[in-house]
């Protein structure tokens, strides 16, 4: 089995861009990786299993680990290495890269199995992180668990947090706003634990437009060279990650306007606690208010009177047969 020297392990909400991360961190020559994320890896084993905890939520913490246990998950890591060019590790220490958005249900549980390990803390824009998440569920592609018990929408998608029972019944916009806040609370209040040389921060639109000086200053903080495959990844525009639903535009996240409006009084405290951390790490700061002046809402498409039949319900939503409304144009 190969040892494992401060292995790096990447914490995000759920579609924070994590995955995008992982996929520049990995093309490192200093990196090895498993090939994915880790939940059949972590998962079958039957104390882990979450139908064996059941159902409760993804959190694992210190107290589910013991020397056995910390021991065949070291094995399983070990047996799946591979480098950024698919190869096996030829050292018998290695460095490993590991990322799934469980992980920040888990920082505790990985301190407890890699003592040294370093944590990247990733944070997105939280409109335009809980409007994708709202997309994931709608997209059908991120179905974590199908037929959830006691859930009445039957499949759940993404991170399955503690009390996430609460949620039945609620609309997709609680839902994803829920999952977006206890993810960051839980990574937030864990890595309190942790000295501060042990994990970093930084934004998901750092890592986009600025990806080389972004790399560059991780491959610093996890003490890896900033070796000539990652600096041709990063002197161009990244590419899109591997789990991309549409392409990314400014402002997507538009089209779910007003339902985050409605949860945005509610992750407040959240917004104001990752300020204050990106503010410690000399970071770009998120604005903590609603700024209905700042962004306007999508404009409602304009009506095609010329195609609406006279007989029919109006465009205009005023109950009224459009003749009524609009006999002139009639």
């Amino acid at each position: 089995m190969h040892s494992f020297d401060r292995p790096i392990i990447i914490l995000s909400a759920p579609r924070s861009g994590s995955t995008l991360l992982f996929e520049v961190l990995s093309k490192s020559q200093s990196l090895h990786t498993i090939g994915g994320e880790s939940h059949a890896l972590i998962e079958t084993i039957p104390k882990l299993n979450i139908a064996y905890r059941q159902f409760s939520s993804n959190a694992l913490s210190a107290d589910d680990i013991d020397d056995e246990l910390a021991q065949q998950l070291q094995q399983r890591f070990s047996d799946e290495l591979r480098g950024s060019k698919g190869q096996k590790p030829k050292t018998s220490s290695v460095r490993l890269l590991e990322k799934t958005p469980k992980n920040s249900l888990r920082v505790d549980f990985f301190n407890a199995l890699f003592p040294d390990a370093l944590f990247i803390y990733l944070v997105r824009e939280p409109k335009e992180n809980i409007s994708s998440i709202m997309q994931a569920w709608r997209s059908n592609k991120f179905v974590t668990y199908p037929n959830l018990p006691g859930w009445d929408k039957r499949h759940w998608s993404l991170l399955l947090p503690p009390n996430w029972q609460k949620l039945n019944q609620q609309p997709l916009h609680n839902i994803a706003a829920f999952q977006w806040q206890a993810a960051n609370d839980a990574i937030m209040s864990q890595l309190q634990k942790l000295p501060s040389e042990r994990w970093c921060m930084l934004s998901y639109d750092q890592l986009v437009s600025q990806p080389e000086q972004t790399v560059s200053a991780l491959c610093e903080f996890t003490g890896i060279e900033f070796d000539p495959d990652l600096t041709a990844l990063c002197s161009q525009p990244l590419p899109h990650s591997r789990y991309t639903i549409t392409t990314p535009k400014a402002d997507k996240w538009l089209d779910n306007y007003h339902d985050i409006e409605k949860v945005w009084p509610n992750i407040a405290n959240t917004l104001d606690h990752i300020n204050q951390h990106l503010s410690a790490h000399d970071q770009p700061i998120f604005e903590a208010q609603w700024q209905v002046h700042d962004v306007a809402p999508p404009p409602q498409p304009k009506a095609d009177f010329a195609a609406v039949p006279r007989n029919s319900p109006c465009p205009c939503g005023s109950g009224k047969r459009f003749k009524q409304c609009h006999g002139a144009l009639s």
